[in-house]
């Protein structure tokens, strides 16, 4: 094989395992509760829906910042790409405790639950 050959399909090896390995430009919800549930991605003029199983898991797109809401809740958690929430037993939306963030990393103070 050529040296011109070998490095181009050395670029695209590793432009496909960035592309595998890079993190998804969402956050990940959890619904724990015992029925399903709509949740509300903010984008600010785009506002999609997305029903959530009981005990699944789902990625939402949100590459720039979003907020999450419920559609039977007021309240709604500001999220950015990496964050994952749960929908508690209780119907409520929640950050899910991977690391504990501060307000140092500019997260606003997040309070995380399990």
């Amino acid at each position: 094989m050529r040296t011109k050959d070998f490095a181009g399909l050395t670029a695209a090896g590793v432009a496909l395992a960035l592309l595998s390995a890079a993190p998804a430009l969402a956050v990940t919800v959890t619904n724990q509760s015992d029925k399903t549930h709509e949740v509300v991605v903010d984008h600010g003029v785009d506002e999609p829906k997305t029903k959530i199983e009981a005990g699944k898991s789902m990625k939402l797109d949100c590459p720039n910042g979003c907020e999450l809401r419920l559609t039977t809740s007021g309240y709604g958690l500001s999220a950015v790409t990496g964050d994952k929430a749960v929908i508690g037993k209780d119907g409520l939306l929640a950050y899910q405790s991977q690391a504990v963030k501060s307000d140092k990393a500019g997260d606003g103070g997040k309070t995380m639950v399990d």
